[in-house]
């Protein structure tokens, strides 16, 4: 039976916790606006986008132009901590892993920033397939043009 394992990378941003937070939480849909190379599109299917119950469907690239589909829905909603966790299923990646996990935590920064951590819990089909890593790079680009999209005058 494959084993569950974990992968995590954090990145500071200029961005205040708060107002990082509530984009992850509130306007995810916005990622094929200002990030269009890796975000075609995000339909939503199911929910109001805003709680429990939400399910969108979104086309993205992970650099070149093979287009994946991943169906995404909240797991945990932590607002206290500002942790959200993204169940990933239906999606082209499960065929490399049973489940896929994506969660980012927001931790203020003493200087009016943050820190955004994202992990990615996840289970392979077959143990000789690759770490998920090159999610990672999106990560990081997502994490940056969020960061540079709330501090648009």
């Amino acid at each position: 039976m494959a084993q569950a394992k974990k992968i995590e990378k954090e990145f500071e941003v200029r961005c205040p916790a708060d107002k990082m937070y509530e984009f992850f939480r509130y306007n995810i849909a916005q990622f094929p606006k200002i990030l269009p190379e890796h975000y075609k599109s995000c339909e939503l299917l199911e929910g109001d986008g805003k709680d429990y119950g939400t399910v969108r469907l979104w086309k993205y690239s992970l650099g070149g132009p093979k287009v994946m589909v991943a169906k995404e829905a909240f797991k945990t909603i932590d607002d206290r901590n500002k942790t959200i966790t993204y169940r990933i299923f239906d999606a082209d990646l499960n065929r490399m892993y049973n489940s896929f996990d994506v969660v980012v935590g927001i931790v203020p920064k003493g200087n009016g920033g943050s820190l955004v951590k994202w992990q990615i819990l996840y289970e392979k089909e077959h143990e000789d397939h690759p770490h998920p890593h090159p999610y990672f790079e999106i990560c990081s680009k997502v994490t940056n043009a969020i960061d540079s999209h709330l501090h648009k005058p």
